[in-house]
């Protein structure tokens, strides 16, 4: 075939067109187009596609373990950001990509997070993009191992093991909580986080941090270390450390500040700012932390608030009250006791003739043979009832036949809206106990915590309620306990059982 004839061949016209020179002007103008239109779209991509996908994880239990519903925790980067059970006979699909949605609402800036029942379709249709776009597994949980997120640091007491990743998911499936309960549990810590003030404190007024009146209900009491320290305690609770977890810079923050305010005395380490209230709450956080990530700098700061809970003791009668040495009431005993408890667990035991004191002053309270108890003095009032039947299972006292009595007096009329204090406590000790009354009991009591959150505006994640006990601690005191009490699934498990054994109270 000649020169001309070749030039008409379809592979001689394909070359042409492709590499002749009239077309590269072409190609270039397509170039800067698409690198124009790149430049101006960017600023405006959803922060989601701005980056490199992390990969995303859906972590289910063993199959052995699924009879009470399959739990199933969301992992981003090799971090939890959800736990949660789902009934077995739910829509697992649309369940998990609601709260998947719950859990990535603040990564992905989704304003209000797409966790409502009516609009999981909504849900599903916003994260389908996104996991398409990542790597996801779906595979049974292993136990974790070195270097995991959700192992426990070498050095942590395994005492607070209850509190991680996996272990959170399968408490929550195990006594009662639920994806809507957890979901709770994370708004809540992320109004608390929103109102830590500049020098990592927390105030019960709600100064110091960027609400500028943007929430009513303030607090009154003064003490920065026991708002610093009610507020820290529901991050613990939770699994997220100084060390691991999302919170990690807030609760570092916070741990500095308690320890910054911690004054030396001939007692010891005087954490309360006037108050013994404020002593025992902070040094039940610092503890709590010790005890979860076993950090040495801790170690010194709860050795000495505990001797300062220690000499502070009223050595008659046996509890303690807003001053040192004074007659003791009831619910500053307990945040003695506990903080005593949470360090023994960490491996910084408390002396017996301290702990022999608090049964003293229990004895002194009590009514009906231990049935229930009064603040100062032995009545039968519902809240201080419910603390002293705490504390006596905080002591593994003997008379279990009693005890469960006045758990099911108190449980009997269901968990009161209002009664915020009162039911902190009481779901500790009907759980702890395993007491019939827990299921239905617990029921009640965490929808309508559930369903009481705020879910507009600043207020949003936080709780007020009408409950003269705790009314000076305003919304931060309300929205910490409230957190607590949905933690109580996974928070302080261990106090309770062998691990009481092993310390002997």
């Amino acid at each position: 075939m000649d020169e001309a004839g070749s030039e008409r061949t379809p592979l001689a016209r394909f070359e042409r067109v492709l590499f002749g020179r009239r077309v590269w002007a072409n190609y270039a103008s397509l170039v800067l187009h698409v690198l124009a239109l790149w430049a101006l779209a960017a600023p405006n991509a959803p922060p989601a596609l701005r980056h490199k996908p992390t990969a995303i994880q859906l972590v289910f239990t063993d199959p052995g373990e699924r009879e009470a519903g399959v739990g199933v925790r969301i992992e981003v980067g090799g971090e939890a950001l959800e736990a949660a059970v789902l009934p077995s006979e739910s829509d697992h699909h649309a369940e998990v990509m609601s709260l998947a949605a719950t859990a990535l609402a603040p990564a992905l800036d989704v304003s209000p997070p797409l966790v409502n029942a009516d609009r999981r379709p909504e849900a599903v249709a916003a994260l389908t993009a996104v996991l398409a776009a990542t790597a996801v597994t779906d595979r049974p949980q292993s136990s974790p191992q070195a270097g995991d997120a959700t192992a426990l640091p070498a050095a942590a007491a395994p005492a607070f093991a209850s509190r991680r990743a996996a272990a959170r998911g399968q408490g929550v499936a195990r006594h009662g909580g639920s994806a809507a309960s957890e979901a709770a549990v994370e708004r809540g810590l992320e109004w608390l986080a929103r109102h830590q003030a500049a020098d990592g404190s927390w105030r019960f007024d709600l100064s110091g941090c960027r609400c500028d009146g943007g929430c009513s209900f303030p607090g009154t009491v003064t003490s920065t270390t026991a708002a610093t320290g009610i507020a820290l305690l529901p991050f613990l609770g939770a699994g997220y450390t100084q060390e691991q977890g999302r919170y990690r810079e807030t609760v570092t923050r916070g741990l500095y500040y308690l320890m910054s305010r911690m004054q030396p005395s001939p007692r010891g380490g005087d954490l309360g700012e006037g108050t013994m209230y404020g002593h025992g709450v902070a040094t039940l956080a610092l503890a709590e932390a010790f005890g979860m990530t076993g950090d040495q700098m801790l170690q010194p700061y709860v050795r000495d608030a505990m001797r300062f809970i220690e000499t502070a003791q009223d050595l008659h009668g046996g509890g303690w009250r807003y001053l040192p040495g004074q007659a003791g009431d009831t619910t500053v005993t307990a945040w003695q006791l506990a903080a005593l408890k949470s360090a023994t667990l960490a491996g910084i035991p408390a002396p017996s003739p301290t702990i022999d004191g608090v049964c003293r002053f229990l004895d002194r309270v009590q009514v009906r043979n231990g049935e229930g108890y009064g603040y100062l003095s032995p009545q039968d009032r519902p809240c201080t009832s419910a603390i002293g039947l705490l504390c006596r299972i905080y002591t593994t006292w003997p008379e279990e036949a009693t005890l469960d009595r006045g758990l099911a007096r108190l449980a009997k009329p269901g968990p009161a809206a209002d009664d915020v204090y009162q039911n902190f406590y009481l779901s500790q000790a009907l759980l702890h106990r395993g007491h019939p009354a827990w299921k239905r009991w617990n029921a009640r009591n965490r929808d309508q915590l559930v369903g009481r959150q705020a879910r507009h505006g600043h207020e949003a994640g936080s709780w007020t309620f009408a409950d003269a006990d705790t009314i000076p601690g305003g919304r931060l005191g309300h929205t910490a306990l409230a957190v607590l009490t949905l933690e109580v699934y996974y928070r302080l498990l261990p106090i309770y059982g062998t691990a009481a054994a092993e310390t002997g109270w």
